[in-house]
């Protein structure tokens, strides 16, 4: 068990409200976890502080996004609700949610490619790409493959008390459990929420209908939890296990809506800069009209309007077929 700074043992199934608030993970592999995430949030905001000095402005929002999400890993490993992810199975469901469905989401949001391929300089931009568009990368992205990959974990990772068993019983384990957790949902969220450079490019209605298929499963999985009749293990009570299955169920639903609603503003502000693109056209082609119409000899044109094609080509017709005064 990963000890608790200043608290020494571990703590039983009751949750302590100062250890949950103010507990730290000390073990060594939580403070790896905490060194990687603290240089992970020091490396993006180098980058930010790179754009701007090329006098680029980078969103505020990704960055919160991204400090967010790295956030929310440390809270699910490294801080006081780490403590109980094995000996009470309502903070081992939170811990699920907070690296699958809270984390991954917000650091996609946060575009760290592609904030790294606009920071860096042109020979690492292009190395960059090419893992991304590689095919191993690919493959790891396929959109029906990490759809399955993300619930069937969650599914392994709950509803079976056997792997839930073993999973608790080793540390190490465990620890491989959460890093496999976090990276199956970045895979999940990546192509569903992000706007990251990728090889596929689902478009913005098949996102949102990806989550909502998903939410039943979801909704299934915590009832099923919540139904069991008998404990998930010996040390959580039968209301414990009741209370993990209505958590997960409640706040996965939330989540989800959440990220659907993410996908739809996404969605509005592409119609809106397609519907800005369309009138530009339309604007460029009315101008190019009217200056063709005055050019044929048409009178009376106001700006903005445009003569229909027809009849430019007729007065085009109507000028070829016209003598030649010099001739």
């Amino acid at each position: 068990m990963i000890g608790l700074l200043a608290y020494g043992e571990a703590p039983s199934a009751a949750v302590r409200a100062h250890i949950l608030l103010l507990g730290v993970q000390t073990g060594p592999l939580a403070l790896i976890a905490d060194a990687f995430e603290a240089a992970a949030i020091v490396w993006y905001l180098a980058g930010v502080r790179r754009l701007a000095r090329r006098g680029r402005r980078w969103p505020l929002l990704s960055s919160a996004a991204f400090v967010g999400g790295v956030v929310a890993v440390w809270v699910g490993i490294g801080s006081g609700l780490a403590a109980y992810d094995d000996v009470n199975v309502t903070l081992h469901v939170v811990q699920h949610l907070l690296l699958m469905m809270v984390a991954p989401p917000l650091i996609t949001l946060g575009r760290p490619i592609t904030l790294a391929s606009q920071a860096a300089h042109h020979r690492t931009q292009v190395k960059l790409l090419k893992v991304v568009h590689s095919r191993v990368v690919a493959v790891l992205t396929f959109p029906v493959l990490t759809w399955f990959l993300y619930y069937g974990m969650m599914y392994a990772m709950l509803e079976d008390r056997g792997v839930y068993d073993y999973t608790v019983a080793h540390p190490l384990v465990h620890d491989g459990v959460h890093l496999a957790l976090l990276a199956v949902g970045f895979l999940y969220w990546q192509p569903l929420v992000g706007t990251d450079p990728t090889r596929w490019r689902l478009p913005l209605p098949a996102r949102a209908g990806s989550i909502f298929l998903g939410m039943p499963f979801e909704a299934f999985l915590g009832i099923s939890i919540s139904e069991f009749s008998v404990p998930i293990d010996p040390i959580n009570t039968l209301a414990n296990t009741h209370m993990a299955g209505d958590t997960f169920w409640t706040f996965s639903m939330a989540i989800s809506a959440l990220c659907i609603a993410t996908v739809a503003a996404q969605w509005f502000r592409q119609l809106e800069r397609e519907k800005g693109q369309e009138d530009r056209r339309a604007r460029v082609q009315a101008e190019a009209s009217t200056a063709l119409a005055r050019q044929l000899g048409v009178e009376g044109v106001r700006e903005g309007w445009s003569v229909p094609w027809w009849r430019l080509a007729e007065l085009e017709a109507q000028r070829r077929r016209r003598p030649d005064p010099g001739g």
